[in-house]
């Protein structure tokens, strides 16, 4: 049975060439500072391996049947600081060049990511989740920092180390050189298992920790459900035991990562004894000097570390091709509306909105099925149905968050699909039921609209919506932070704040998504009184459960499983007895059974 695979589970090929081509197209405008890192990579690589060789000429010059030429040791000394020196330079060089580069790199993918993101379609969005989108953001480009930061320089240094050491070793004795090697193939067996198990506690390790915090969001989200049901000790006990699963895998993680050390010591430490056993016997036998001796000893002994530091690197390498295979998902994705070609500005509108036949729907299920709705200039709209009827799908064709299957939305004879999304949104005030304050003040919030408002066109704002007098009540009046998301404030408020904002910009088109579906009785009648003022001359729509927020509309168009059943006014739907009526008497009932 196929199972489905989480993707942020998966840790990918260890080499990826499609990911790798597409993140190398983020360094290529930075190809000056990459390949002076991989100059100053190959001057402190050549200046390392000059360092043992030196020693061995100098091992040599003085041992006993030496030359011992003061100026032969001088120069010897000479070359010895400054191949130091240029260890030094070029270390550093490479450590800042590679953290600039790796830095910019993240930088323009994260910036590339948002401004993406900002063009994708709201229903990509509610189908990937919050969550999983800030995921990609976050910890996969982190991972991917890592990766350009400290993988691929690493992976190259090292493996340029090896290939030096190697060829040094070859050129000294290259039959003392083969036997030092000889270790390699046991070597190679043991980074393999150990690589295999290494995939295994990564991926476990990253699987609990994902958990954990989903776990810890999740709980902090509903604190006050989880206190109100006096639920804690079992939080407590289910939060234990995902830890304690994520402590396990980290545990077997850290074994893992203990144990190859001392291996590759071991091992290293064999071809040690090896090369001073054999090489000990050649130096007497005088076809090995003194100092070929202690060169041979110290490339053994370097040999094995950028061995073990490939082993971590080829983990991180993983990673990082999965991260790249997450991140570019994202960016593959096609928003789902998108400019027309040649799409024009939408002019000014006077707020004529006309639905023609229309449908539409979600994935392969209709919602709306052939809408006929004329709306004039001025007319209040409220838009009447059970949950699931299709009100706020309509709202959404209109701000062309989705497009139709058929037919057509237009606002004064323009089809929404044929002028920019820009000119249109610019036009319409919108105010949801879930009211999103961003972080900053009172005064930035309702300014948020219209950046170039003044404050007293903001102030004014407020007064009309009835605002103004708990703004000036708090702490810092206008300029009281809201904290998240407008902790600060009541259900209520915050939805007061959102009206100043929609009106701030003057819009001729005026959306309520059931606006007042989470005020009190005594804030929805100050929103009422605004209305009649505000909504003159607006051509509107209101979407409202309750129904005593509409009774005001000009008409009132019921939708029933994604058709109109009826329009008309509040007043000849109540008197026609159809559904709108029996609407009315459900939520009558309701709110006599409340009361009591």
């Amino acid at each position: 049975m196929a199972q489905n695979v989480d993707p942020d589970d998966l840790l990918g090929k260890a080499y990826d060439a499609r990911i790798v081509r597409r993140l190398l197209a983020y360094v290529v405008p930075y190809r000056g500072r990459a390949l002076a890192a991989v100059a100053a990579t190959l001057l402190a690589i050549g200046a390392d391996l000059m360092l043992p060789v030196l020693f061995r000429y100098a091992v040599d010059e003085v041992r006993p049947g030496g030359n011992r030429d003061a100026m032969t040791l001088n120069l010897l000394g000479g070359a010895f600081v400054v191949a130091l020196l240029a260890r030094f330079a070029g270390q550093w060089a490479q450590l800042y060049l590679v953290s600039w580069l790796g830095n910019r790199v993240v930088y323009d993918l994260r910036d590339t990511m948002f401004r993406h993101l900002q063009r994708l379609s709201i229903g990509y969005i509610d189908r990937r989740g919050v969550g999983a989108i800030m995921t990609r953001i976050q910890n996969d480009v982190s991972v991917l920092n890592e990766l350009f930061s400290g993988g691929v320089p690493g992976m190259i240094a090292s493996s340029l180390i090896l290939v030096g050491i190697v060829v040094v070793m070859l050129i000294t004795d290259w039959q003392l050189a083969l036997l030092a090697l000889a270790v390699l193939p046991i070597m190679g067996l043991v980074m393999a298992r150990w690589r295999r198990r290494a995939v295994e506690t990564y991926r476990a390790t990253r699987r609990t920790i994902g958990i954990v915090n989903a776990d810890l969001a999740e709980s902090i989200a509903g604190v006050r459900v989880v206190q109100a049901f006096g639920q804690e000790p079992t939080k407590r006990a289910r939060f234990h035991k995902l830890n304690m699963a994520n402590r396990a895998a980290t545990i077997d993680a850290a074994y893992l990562g203990a144990l190859l050390l001392p291996v590759v010591i071991l091992l290293g430490s064999a071809a040690t004894v090896l090369v001073l056993y054999v090489g000990g016997r050649l130096a007497f036998g005088t076809r090995l000097t003194p100092g070929e001796l202690v060169l041979f000893i110290t490339l053994v002994d370097r040999f094995f570390e950028p061995i073990r530091d490939l082993s971590q690197q080829y983990n991180q390498l993983q990673a990082g091709m999965a991260a790249g295979e997450r991140v570019f998902e994202v960016l593959d994705v096609e928003p789902e509306v998108e400019d027309a070609p040649g799409a024009v500005d939408l002019p000014p509108v006077v707020g004529a909105v006309r639905y023609d036949r229309v449908r539409f729907g979600y994935g392969d299920t209709e919602i709306l099925h052939g809408i006929d709705l004329d709306v004039a200039p001025g007319e209040t709209i409220a838009l009447v149905g059970e949950t699931g009827a299709g009100k706020t799908s309509i709202v959404n064709l209109l701000m062309r968050f989705s497009d139709v299957w058929e037919g057509a939305v237009t606002v004064d004879g323009h089809d929404v699909r044929s002028v920019t999304q820009g000119s249109l949104r610019s036009q319409l005030g919108v105010v949801l039921q879930d009211t999103f304050l961003f972080g900053g003040s009172v005064r930035d919030n309702i300014r948020y609209a219209r950046p170039d408002a003044t404050d007293t066109e903001v102030e004014a704002a407020a007064r009309e919506v009835g605002a103004d007098a708990f703004i000036r009540q708090l702490p810092q009046g206008y300029d009281t932070e809201v904290q998240e998301r407008g902790s600060l404030l009541s259900v209520g408020q915050r939805q007061l704040i959102s009206f100043a904002r929609a009106l701030l910009a003057d819009p001729r088109i005026l959306i309520l998504d059931e606006a007042t579906s989470s005020v009190d009785t005594q804030t929805e009648r100050q929103i009422q009184a605004a209305l009649r003022r505000l909504l003159e001359g607006r051509t509107s729509f209101v979407i409202a459960h309750r129904l005593s927020t509409i009774r005001e509309a000009d008409k009132v168009v019921v939708l029933e499983n994604g058709r109109v059943v009826e329009i008309g006014s509040h007043e000849t739907l109540m008197a026609r007895g159809g559904h709108y009526a029996r609407l009315q008497q459900m939520q009558w009932r309701g709110d006599d059974a409340a009361a009591d």
